[in-house]
């Protein structure tokens, strides 16, 4: 017989568990050459555009030290804050066992704009894998990798340090709105807080390929906005990642950018 679970904890552990680690996760990373200008859109102000690049990611986390194991796809840009290079993600799709937990801790904790979605598959054979996303009924990204070499030896600049039996660190930034009630059964969002944060990567392995990326939108899914002018290369790879020193950077008004941000959170029927 299953045993009843508590509904309190005790006063010692109630508190987040402060330990973001995504170990054993193994899955596509890619990036590709996009518009300037689109990537401009989905930037929060004082966020300006570093590059005219997209990386993403599709992987299976079977390890988390938070949940239950669970797949993720990311899609994100290279931004410039203050003259510190980091990624900043602009959607995240999860399913699986702990997608819900791990889709309501990152929304919660660090502000990332997570979702999620109907399924994600990675499959792997001999020199080749291939990964999809799907919400709503949409392919919102079918990646394919050729393992071998880049399909530009720039994409090594992406990718520096990530080699087996290496470590490497990450910076991002994340916008989390906040929000509060305006006293007449609406919500408001009272300021941004823009974070910064590291991510330490511990690789296993890291099979360098040619990618294909291939996206479309939804009508609560942009991913589709950033067009692919040429797929620059990515990676097969099995690694650990730990999140670590959590920064506000910035207290941002919501004026002129939460529009932005609230489509990756939350679908259009939901907003007003």
């Amino acid at each position: 017989m299953m045993e009843k679970a508590s509904i309190l904890l005790p006063a010692e552990k109630a508190v987040l568990n402060p330990v973001s680690l995504m170990g054993d996760e193994k899955g596509i990373y890619f990036t590709f050459r996009s518009d300037l200008a689109l990537i401009s859109q989905v930037l929060p102000a004082p966020l300006e555009p570093a590059f005219p690049l997209v990386s993403g990611y599709v992987v299976e986390i079977n390890k988390p030290a938070f949940c239950q194991p669970y797949k993720e796809a990311m899609i994100g840009v290279y931004a410039n804050y203050n003259g510190q290079i980091g990624l900043f993600p602009v959607s995240f799709m999860l399913c699986g066992p702990g997608a819900e937990m791990a889709t309501l801790g990152g929304r919660e904790r660090f502000g990332l704009p997570k979702k999620l979605c109907d399924s994600i598959t990675i499959e792997k054979e001999e020199g080749r894998a291939r990964a999809t996303v799907s919400r709503g009924g949409v392919t919102l990204l079918d990646v394919s990798i050729k393992l071998g070499q880049y399909n530009n030896p720039m994409a090594g600049m992406c990718y520096q340090g990530n080699e087996p039996g290496k470590k490497s660190g990450g910076m991002s930034f994340y916008a989390q709105p906040v929000i509060a009630p305006d006293g007449s059964g609406y919500d408001t969002f009272k300021q941004v807080n823009l974070y910064t944060n590291i991510a330490e990567y511990t690789y296993r392995t890291w099979e360098p390929g040619e990618v294909t990326v291939r996206l479309q939108s939804s009508e609560n899914d942009a991913w589709g906005h950033f067009p692919v002018f040429e797929n620059m290369g990515g990676a097969f790879s099995e690694n650990d990642i730990e999140m670590k020193d959590l920064q506000l950077a910035e207290v941002l008004s919501p004026e002129g950018i939460i529009n932005k941000l609230l489509v990756t959170r939350y679908d259009r029927m939901g907003l007003i």
